[in-house]
């Protein structure tokens, strides 16, 4: 299993498959370490610093449904595709499960800071999310 971030999410998404406050996770950011971001109501995208990471592209976050049992097979993840375009939010859309995968959506820059992970024991002291 390899290493992703963490993404919470205060912009409105298109839907309501997921609980306000979900975690996410992510594999979009170059080297993921554990991390933790958001996506402000505003539209931007922080690190837990409260750095703005003003990028441009794609970022692809996913989580488990509401609803879902502990440890039930049957829900597939949610997937949502955040599109940024000089710093600012400009959509996010629900990743239909039977999406073709031909076309690859990643990110084209972004402003990088040293994060502090949350697994390594350099985040805050309390378990507050960013």
């Amino acid at each position: 299993m390899g290493m992703f971030d963490e993404i919470y999410c205060d912009a409105a998404l298109p839907d309501d498959a997921c609980e306000a406050g979900t975690c996410f996770q992510t594999k979009s950011l170059p080297d993921p370490c554990m991390c933790r971001y958001r996506i402000t109501a505003s539209g931007r995208f922080i690190d837990s610093d409260d750095n703005d990471l003003e990028p441009s592209g794609y970022i692809a976050f996913y989580a488990y449904p509401k609803g879902r049992a502990s440890g039930d097979s049957a829900f597939q993840l949610v997937e949502y595709r955040a599109k940024f375009l000089d710093g600012n939010l400009d959509s996010i859309v629900r990743v239909p499960s039977a999406e073709p995968r031909e076309v690859r959506y990643g990110l084209a820059s972004f402003r990088w800071f040293q994060s502090r992970s949350f697994l390594f024991g350099d985040d805050t002291d309390d378990d507050t999310p960013i």
